[in-house]
């Protein structure tokens, strides 16, 4: 290399700059890095002169309902659409199992899922089963501070 400056050392880190939404292993570290993206995916369409304004009226109204009908994974710009940026810490047991849970999921779907998936999912999944989340605290010793 010719420059003095380390390769990349002039790029945005945070820039969302390819359709490729693959995860890179820099992403897929214990910081997670999504936005709360603004929803531009509404499309706007514009009337013109000879055409009835109840048939622009259905087609926006239809054009609405399919995205509105879309499942999150096919209604979405990018992985990061619609979420925020979340930092959290794991300890090296809690990332291989979040990798083997991702793998299992992986083969049991019978595709590739994104890491910012399996996470909210996990949270979600947690959620409804607060019972069980709770009895896993306790064995971290959140029972000695039960009343």
């Amino acid at each position: 290399m010719t420059d003095s400056m380390k390769s990349g050392a002039g790029s945005d880190p945070f820039a969302d700059d390819s359709d490729d939404e693959e995860e890179s292993p820099e992403t897929s570290d214990v910081t997670i890095q999504e936005t709360k993206s603004q929803d531009n995916s509404e499309p706007e369409s514009e009337t013109t002169g000879d055409s009835s304004s109840a048939h622009s009226v259905t087609s926006e109204s239809a054009d609405h309902t399919a995205e509105e009908d879309l499942p999150y994974i096919f209604g979405r710009n990018t992985v990061k659409t619609d979420r925020q940026m979340v930092q959290y810490f794991l300890r090296d047991e809690t990332l291989t199992l979040e990798s083997d849970v991702k793998h299992a999921v992986e083969q049991e779907l019978g595709t590739d899922v994104y890491l910012t998936d399996i996470r909210e999912a996990l949270i979600r999944v947690g959620a409804n089963h607060v019972d069980e989340l709770a009895d896993e605290l306790r064995g971290w010793g959140y029972r000695y501070r039960e009343d």
